[in-house]
């Protein structure tokens, strides 16, 4: 190599025909945590977002028998989509990855879709300090605007204090993921909306 010159190395070639499987996720209010300063008593902390997108995933396998299985290096993964029409590829999007072995899956955010949007907002809230009880309402709306049906996951952090338990929802199966995040699974028809709506509860 010259003075300064940088090259690039081709590590192996392109992959197709892998097997993946496209996944939505609304989540509005992103990684929120419950922090250690105290409960969140003020009714409009968190009450509503402006973020209506919902991001587009591609999940996968790396194995050998979905056309990979060998250690992956850190670094940049650009996803491609072959054009029905003119069998071209298209680019779809890009994300970065940590060292991944093989036999491990991989779910890679690769931008937000152009035609499913969310909403979020709260619909009610109380507080009585003296009974160490607080409860929250939220409404979710998510609208599909494909031509097809779509499955969104709809991930809520439960944020305001640690003891928590959801008391009313209108979709009965929920997901706890951790400690303090939930999430549900909405199947939207195409050109369809789905109303989520919970009432969660915290004690202390």
């Amino acid at each position: 190599m010259a003075d300064n010159e940088i090259k690039q190395l081709e590590m192996f070639s392109p992959v197709r025909g892998m097997k993946v499987t496209k996944r939505f996720l609304y989540n509005p209010l992103g990684n929120w945590r419950w922090g250690y300063g105290g409960r969140y008593e003020d009714r409009s902390y968190g009450a509503t977002s402006a973020d209506k997108k919902v991001a587009v995933f591609i999940e996968f396998r790396n194995s050998k028998d979905n056309q990979l299985g060998i250690p992956l290096p850190a670094g940049k993964v650009r996803v491609y989509k072959q054009d029905e029409a003119d069998k071209a590829l298209e680019f779809i999007g890009e994300e970065q990855i940590d060292h991944t072995p093989k036999d491990e899956e991989l779910s890679l955010r690769i931008g937000n879709a152009f035609d499913i949007v969310g909403e979020r907002k709260q619909t009610d809230f109380k507080v009585e300090s003296g009974r160490k009880w607080m409860q929250e309402t939220i409404e979710i709306k998510v609208r599909n605007h494909k031509k097809e049906d779509a499955v969104v996951r709809v991930k809520e952090p439960l944020y305001r204090w640690v003891n928590w338990k959801i008391t009313e929802t209108n979709v009965e199966k929920h997901e706890k993921l951790d400690a303090q995040t939930v999430a549900w699974d909405l199947p939207v028809k195409a050109d369809g909306e789905v109303t989520l709506t919970y009432v969660v509860e915290y004690t202390w």
